[in-house]
């Protein structure tokens, strides 16, 4: 009761999310015994000491070092040259998009942001509606933390232990899922609708975008593929990345330079160092409650509810889609893996298929009210007001859900692929 009442009372109050779990934890410590404060060092050096963090910065280098590049303009082009002669060929354009950003954004904020500026206005100049816009660009957004290499995996597999490789494998699943989610709400509004039809595309104009794009997708492509055929880690795939697209930049598209790259890197640590002091305070917190065995304490409260594991499946997702409307996906993995790992145990749960449930719950939740950070990210980008934009989100919100059930319910939907290469290993 005590913990509960500091951390809710430290978040209403505006306290970042990194100490609000560090002070938890503290007074937790003091609250059961004041000489476990000697073991305070060693678990917030412990927690952060973890070589799959290091995927962390790195990723985000890339991230920084993509947008530097112009690989945004190059992969905006390409969607829009892609999708051709077809009525409101613009929306289609933005979630593939979308899907090509995941891999280098990895954030459904950032990408929220980026789309708002490059896409919004467009649409917007086309006739697809304010509000109307503004809720594809948000809804697109959720797709990017699934489209590998996102940082939410990395998360999830080292609170619960488990491959990111294999994490990775199934978001390429579950991003195609929600893409084609997308597309389906599209089709369906553009019968309705008197959308503009897509100019089509002049004669090697296809090409010459591809061309001109290949390193922006080559790039993220040759890093998924070192994963998956197990040549390196998610971390070393991580400077391969970085490596690959800064020579590119440097060399071949000559927009990355010596002066530039200061920006890039101080941008890069400060954004590494918020995840990792979250992940260093998070390790704090979760500690203390598995030496109050609270985890077991929840779990065994949840598995009395029901014997049969659909139905934890739906109460597991239901308290993750509020979780996810009240708290950033970090910190609630990070709170919330080592509580429902017990769950998995009793159940049989695989722990890389309930890495996607938990991982794709917390992303939905992102872009609904009342705290869904998304949801607002994407109303600042936009100039939308953000009471206007939450009634046009909620088709958005349930093709997603949907999506959301699906993954849950059929497991092989998205361990095919990790399945798959595992033959042949």
């Amino acid at each position: 009761m005590i913990i509960a009442v500091v951390f809710i009372f430290s978040l209403l109050i505006g306290v970042p999310i990194a100490l609000v779990l560090g002070l938890s934890g503290i007074v937790h410590m003091v609250s059961m015994n004041p000489e476990m404060m000697t073991a305070l060092p060693q678990k917030l050096f412990s927690s952060a000491n973890n070589y799959s963090l290091l995927a962390i910065p790195l990723f985000l280098l890339a991230g920084e070092l993509m947008g530097l590049s112009g690989d945004v303009d190059r992969l905006c082009n390409l969607a829009r040259v892609l999708i051709g002669r077809v009525k409101g060929s613009l929306c289609y354009a933005t979630v593939l998009l979308g899907a090509m950003l995941g891999a280098s954004l990895g954030s459904a904020n950032a990408e929220a942001a980026l789309l708002g500026s490059v896409m919004y206005p467009n649409l917007v100049k086309d006739g697809y509606g304010e509000t109307f816009s503004a809720g594809l660009i948000g809804a697109t957004a959720v797709i990017g933390p699934m489209i590998p290499p996102g940082l939410l995996f990395v998360i999830y597999a080292c609170q619960a232990g488990i491959s990111v490789r294999d994490l990775f494998l199934c978001g390429v699943s579950v991003g195609i899922y929600l893409a084609i989610a997308l597309f389906i709400v599209i089709f369906f509004f553009s019968r309705k609708r008197d959308w503009p039809v897509g100019s089509k595309p002049a004669k090697g104009e296809i090409w010459k975008a591809f061309r001109h794009a290949a390193f922006s997708l080559l790039s993220p492509a040759v890093a998924l593929l070192c994963i998956a055929t197990g040549i390196c880690t998610a971390t070393e795939a991580a400077a391969v990345l970085s490596t690959l697209i800064f020579l590119v930049g440097m060399f071949i598209y000559r927009t990355i330079t010596v002066q530039n790259m200061y920006k890039c890197l101080l941008k890069s640590a400060v954004s590494a160092a918020a995840v990792l002091m979250i992940g260093a305070m998070g390790g704090v917190f979760g500690y203390t409650l598995a030496f109050d065995q609270i985890p077991t304490k929840i779990a065994n409260f949840v598995i009395g509810l029901s014997d049969n594991k659909y139905v934890i499946l739906l109460l597991i997702n239901l308290m993750l889609l509020v979780v996810g409307m009240l708290m950033d996906a970090t910190p609630a993995v990070i709170i919330l893996v080592p509580v429902l790992m017990p769950i998995i145990a009793q159940y049989g749960f695989n722990p890389v298929h309930f890495g996607m449930i938990v991982c794709l719950n917390l992303t939905v939740g992102l872009l609904t009210p009342p705290v869904g950070t998304c949801l607002y990210t994407t109303a600042s980008a936009t100039g939308i007001e953000a009471n206007k934009l939450v009634k046009s989100i909620w088709p958005w919100c349930t093709v997603c859900i949907v999506v959301l059930l699906f993954v849950t319910y059929v497991p092989q939907s998205v361990l095919w692929l990790p399945d798959l290469l595992a033959s042949f290993a």
